[in-house]
């Protein structure tokens, strides 16, 4: 059966139990019933409390009277000294209103407060999300699915930084290769280039580059200031527009209010030293002056990262250089050419039309390549090195309804791995990559009737950039083709002759192979405001609208400086000054102007208690110039959700595109020689269905059951170019991806909590048309897994001054090759990269009142494993596979004051 029809199916089966249950209703149970609940309270006629609001509370109130009736019987329990039945009252008013704060009202007693604040401590998830729907919702009725993960969280289980939570996240697939973009994160079985169709963003703000629409989420984002991390499941456009293509990851940071509490001052600082030499401090404070409150995040991550020089791949061997067949590379046909060229003995023999690399060739190909090797490219000897640097800082300052903030990181990766020791320097010897982003933002916020009408603008101002200094240090020698540039003599090959005879020119001369090093620079800013509304008519209607608009000036290829010699010092140069593009001397040049304007609206209507139903739609227009961008695109959303008890049943359809980038459109490469400004947005259609049972006491399990059809994916395809072809991204890219997504957290005591999802994928893709083809293959998508498993358990100790956290991480075999969306990648045995099982855990010490030390280890079985290759994955200019960390640990100091 086809996922639309278990659509319909249980559409017409949630409306027939909607409308049997709303008939089932007390009429006798409203407003009235609370006022009247009240009257009797401030009398002190306690006993006709509960005489009118019990009845309701079981079969009558909606949930806004549940948590006025939970809060007056909570009161009426204090009154009456009967502390365990207001302690579960509350309870049960935080299960509908886990959003409460009882400091705001002056007049309720001391001990209501304070029970209110314990019991909010004690629970261990959050329940209220406000990523889906950019307003303050319930997890569980939110039309998406949703995980959260707390701050406790991420103490708990060791995370030092936000990236290494997607090991434990069902619906993920993850490549690390600490390399160009650290690691290429895959949401729901989708697998690109890069981390791009994915949104992230951290207090509602995009991470995502806006030239290139990669996100660089390396080590750089702080957990100091972390609340919780909201990641929503599938597509997002109805509210976010275009690239929220798969899902939504957001970081919500703590507030100055929430940092500082009822203190004047506060400081948290996170501290760690552990493997690979990697170090980091993590540090935010918060102050109060009057009615203003301001906080202050500073980040820092350095690390060595593993050394994988035991690999061969990565041990610049110069007998690697015995083994490579030179003889099928420098040979050539087209004796004319010999001739003309001076192409002759003692390297090569002529016989009839074919050009033969001799053995005296061989080993002067060889012991060439092998001289590269004891050069100096940076002033350092030739080896594996892959240093990491993160910075990090961000303030907010809030006064009365405004928020004012910036925020700024930059990066220095290596990206040897991304490659190998055939193809790429090591980081000290000047490869390296500086993503870095800057901005400055304002909220606005304003509740104008109290639970009726709120208004928010944020407007802000950002610039992403690849910085001037950003370099990649490319071995240019005989066995990896490279050493096809064209000697400067009179009588040297041409650019248009083939690449065999300029190598075989260049070997004719002895030329020495060398280190190139090309300087990088992309600079783009965007202006953005966005005016959003939230609305509640009524207790049975929740609207949320809003309208924004975009003007960027996004660069449309890299500004690049070539030095086609081994550098063995550093040289004062700056693509930004002296770069030049491929795109400067074309109409317009290399900077373009984009305007985006988009409108949303959303609304979620109560039919009864038990039943509702979500309607949103957004419209988008892009205009990039005067004749450029898709135009206009309209996503919508449609969800209903039947919530009776504590199970919630939910059936999902959005749609959602993803605008091609500007690196897309307009970017060329060595292989990629013909642009395309005309590229339309990928699209995707998702159908969903998800079920839910959750406790009061924060235990819930859930299934999630997806299916999502892709359609005009952008992607790479052989055309014709002069007298020969080259690659140009066109959208013919088609997929489809079925899923099963299954959770569970469950509180098992109060001192034992266990967390277990599981995650089965199956996607196709289909290939591109071959020559004299005329029917597209489907491919299985490569590097996902067919299923992933993960599980944790925590535990408190010794009076809760000790806890242990012990996590589990399986993945299934991860296809690559022939009959792969990954076809070039054909060096790993058996196109598989095989399963393995990780064990994780922390240890963490209350030392006092403020602070805790921890103690860290990650593959604590020390299991040897790879990823799979990103991009290409073709084993030359891109790794086919990447070595992973084995056992590493940390320790990690955590201070709160």
């Amino acid at each position: 059966m086809k996922p639309i029809v278990y659509l319909v199916f249980l559409a017409a089966l949630l409306g027939i139990l909607a409308s049997a249950t709303s008939a089932t209703a007390q009429g006798g149970c409203g407003d009235y019933k609370i006022k009247d609940a009240q009257d009797k309270y401030d009398r002190a006629n306690f006993n006709e409390v509960f005489d009118l609001l019990i009845p309701c509370l079981n079969n009558g109130f909606d949930t806004k009277q549940k948590i006025l009736a939970y809060k007056l019987l909570s009161l009426t329990y204090l009154a009456l000294d009967s502390t365990q039945q207001a302690n579960e009252a509350i309870a049960q008013m935080l299960v509908y209103n886990p959003g409460y704060e009882p400091e705001a009202d002056l007049l309720l007693p001391y001990r209501f407060v304070n029970m209110v604040n314990v019991i909010k401590q004690t629970q261990t998830q959050v329940i209220r999300v406000t990523s889906v729907s950019k307003k303050p919702e319930e997890l569980y009725k939110a039309p998406a699915t949703v995980m959260v993960i707390s701050d406790e969280d991420i103490r708990q289980r060791g995370y030092t930084d936000l990236e290494i939570l997607f090991n434990d996240l069902p619906g993920f697939d993850v490549s690390r290769t600490y390399g160009l973009t650290y690691s290429n994160i895959y949401q729901r079985g989708y697998r690109s280039d890069n981390t791009e169709r994915t949104l992230f963003m951290i207090d509602g703000i995009e991470e995502n580059d806006l030239w290139s629409n990669i996100v660089y989420w390396s080590t750089q984002i702080p957990i100091s200031n972390v609340k919780r991390v909201e990641i929503v499941y599938g597509p997002a456009s109805t509210i976010y527009g275009a690239n929220a293509f798969l899902g939504v990851v957001n970081v919500i940071t703590k507030t100055p209010k929430e940092l500082l509490g009822t203190k004047k001052a506060a400081v948290i600082a996170d501290l760690g030293y552990g493997s690979y030499n990697t170090r980091y401090a993590d540090v935010t404070a918060a102050g109060r002056l009057g009615n203003m409150s301001v906080s202050v995040t500073g980040r820092g991550y350095f690390s060595n990262l593993a050394d994988l020089s035991k690999y061969p791949e990565y041990d610049f061997n110069p007998d690697d250089y015995n083994n490579v067949n030179y003889k099928k590379s420098l040979s050539f046909k087209g004796a004319g050419n010999a001739q003309k060229y001076g192409i002759g003995g003692p390297y090569f023999t002529t016989v009839g039309d074919s050009v033969l690399l001799t053995a005296a060739g061989i080993t002067a190909a060889q012991n060439l390549d092998k001289q590269a090797l004891q050069q100096t490219p940076n002033g350092n000897p030739v080896a594996y090195s892959n240093e990491l640097k993160a910075y990090y800082l961000k303030a907010k300052l809030a006064f009365n309804d405004i928020t004012l903030g910036f925020q700024t990181w930059n990066l220095s990766e290596g990206t040897l791995n991304s490659a190998n020791d055939n193809s790429r320097a090591g980081s000290k010897n000047g490869n390296i990559w500086r993503p870095m982003q800057s901005l400055v933002f304002a909220v606005y916020n304003n509740e104008i009737i109290k639970d009726k009408l709120s208004i928010i603008n944020t407007i802000q101002y950002r610039v992403t950039e690849v910085g001037d200094q950003s370099r990649s240090v490319t071995l240019r020698n005989y066995s990896n083709l490279g050493l096809n540039t064209l000697a400067r003599t009179a009588n040297a090959p041409i650019a248009s002759d083939p690449s065999s005879v300029r190598l075989a020119y260049n070997l004719s001369q002895n030329t020495v192979p060398y280190w190139e090093t090309q300087y990088f620079y992309q600079h783009s800013n965007q202006f953005r405001n966005e005016l959003r509304l939230l609305a509640t008519p009524n207790d049975r209607l929740d609207l949320v609208g809003g309208l924004e608009f975009r003007s960027s000036s996004i660069q449309g290829d890299y500004k690049t400086i070539t030095i086609s010699k081994t550098l063995t010092t550093p040289i004062d140069t700056s693509a930004k000054d002296y770069g030049r593009s491929t795109l400067d001397n074309t109409a317009g040049g290399n900077l373009f102007e984009y305007f985006n304007l988009g409108a949303f609206f959303q609304g979620t209507y109560a039919v009864n208690s038990l039943f509702t139903m979500t309607l949103g739609g957004r419209y988008d227009y892009a205009q990039i110039r005067k004749s450029g961008g898709y135009g206009s695109e309209f996503n919508p959303r449609i969800a209903l959700i039947f919530t009776p008890g504590r199970l919630a049943f939910k059936a999902i359809y959005a749609k959602a595109f993803q605008d091609a980038s500007s690196r897309d459109r307009y970017a060329i490469s060595s292989t990629r020689l013909l642009s395309n400004p005309t590229l339309q947005p990928d699209r995707i259609d998702n159908f969903e269905l998800a079920v839910t049972y959750a406790q009061s006491n924060r235990s819930q399990i859930g299934i999630t059951t997806y299916y999502s059809a892709f359609s005009d994916i952008v992607e790479e395809s052989s055309v014709s170019f002069g007298t020969g072809r080259t690659q140009q991204k066109q959208n013919t890219g088609k997929a489809n991806v079925f899923g099963i997504q299954a959770t569970a957290d469950l509180q098992l005591s109060s001192r034992f909590k266990v967390y277990a999802n599981y995650t089965y994928t199956n996607g196709t893709r289909e290939d591109t048309l071959k020559k004299n083809e005329t029917q597209r293959t489907a491919l299985t998508i490569g590097d996902i897994a067919k299923h992933h498993f993960n599980a944790g358990i925590n535990g408190r100790f010794l009076k809760n001054r000790l806890n242990g956290n012990l996590r589990v991480n399986y993945v299934s075999d991860r296809l690559v090759g022939p009959g792969t969306s990954v076809p070039t990648n054909t060096l790993q045995p058996g196109g598989v990269f095989p399963a393995y099982l990780l064990v994780n855990g922390a240890v963490t010490y209350q030392l006092n009142r403020v602070a805790q030390i921890q103690l860290i280890g990650n593959n604590l079985l020390n299991l040897e494993y790879f990823d799979p290759g990103t991009r290409s994955a073709n084993g030359t200019s891109q790794s086919y596979r990447m070595p992973q960390k084995g056992i590493n640990g940390m320790v990690r100091l955590m201070v709160s004051l």
